[in-house]
């Protein structure tokens, strides 16, 4: 885990934003690094007033100085806090990360229904040269689409705030894999030769980095992948499978009999 308090913050807002619940556990947390930070930043005493006679300055200055100590004590001893304060918030809004995307689930797979709905009634190709902007067929559908898509991207967003205080997806296709999944690779797919036409699935969506719309859209229609929201370790596990589909075929191919495929089919996927 990554102790990084402003990912943490950035969590909670996103959160909050999509009013998932947040735990005790993070609220309590967070006032208690809240507090701390404050007792470090905590200013000065207020200077008090010149006396009014020379006899009362020396305590004046005296006190004062006292009250400066112990401001300057107090604001050294909250440091001391600091790093422990800040791991037990982080390490809170951590712990909240899988809810929080499992909270988001159910508004990501409507919106996705949606679109898939809208994607049903629109033309192959999405290129905007293409579309018939004049007919109202194709270009009341992909309005609906463009709204989603939206809607889509705002959710990400947040779900990406999310799991940054986790430390972040990393690897290739992240974009993709947080939102999408591949299905695991079996021997009897391997053999099958199913992992080009997988492949070009993933460099299909790759292909459309440009076009907002159009590849909210080509997700939709794609029956090979699965739709949802994954949390950073199921990004990694997701972008793990394309590694798999692709050693198994190679192994595959390395054979000269469908039993010796096989055979190295099975010794790729057990690792």
């Amino acid at each position: 885990m990554i102790l990084n308090v402003p990912a943490a913050d950035k969590a909670v807002r996103a959160a909050e934003r999509r009013s998932l619940d947040i735990p005790a556990t993070v609220r309590d947390a967070a006032a208690v690094d809240a507090a701390v930070t404050a007792a470090m930043r905590a200013p000065d005493p207020e200077r008090p007033a010149v006396p009014a006679t020379a006899s009362d300055i020396a305590a004046t200055v005296q006190k004062y100085a006292l009250d400066l100590q112990a401001a300057d004590l107090s604001r050294r001893a909250a440091e001391r806090f600091h790093d422990d304060a800040a791991l037990l918030y982080a390490q809170a809004v951590f712990n909240a990360v899988p809810g929080w995307i499992d909270g988001l689930q159910k508004e990501f797979a409507t919106l996705t229904a949606a679109l898939a709905k809208a994607a049903a009634k629109l033309p192959a190709e999405l290129e905007p040269a293409r579309i018939a902007w004049n007919n109202p067929a194709v270009t009341a559908p992909y309005q609906r689409a463009e709204g989603i898509a939206v809607q889509l991207d705002q959710l990400v967003a947040d779900r990406d705030d999310i799991v940054a205080a986790a430390g972040g997806d990393g690897g290739r296709d992240n974009a993709l894999f947080a939102v999408a999944s591949l299905p695991e690779p079996t021997e009897e797919a391997v053999l099958d030769k199913q992992w080009p036409q997988l492949a070009q699935v993933v460099s299909g969506w790759r292909e459309l980095r440009h076009q907002h719309v159009a590849r909210w859209v080509y997700l939709a229609r794609q029956p090979d992948l699965t739709l949802g929201l994954a949390t950073p370790g199921e990004v990694r596990q997701r972008a793990g499978a394309v590694e798999a589909w692709r050693d198994a075929t190679h192994a595959a191919a390395s054979a000269r009999t469908r039993a010796g495929a096989a055979e190295q089919v099975r010794r790729s996927l057990a690792g």
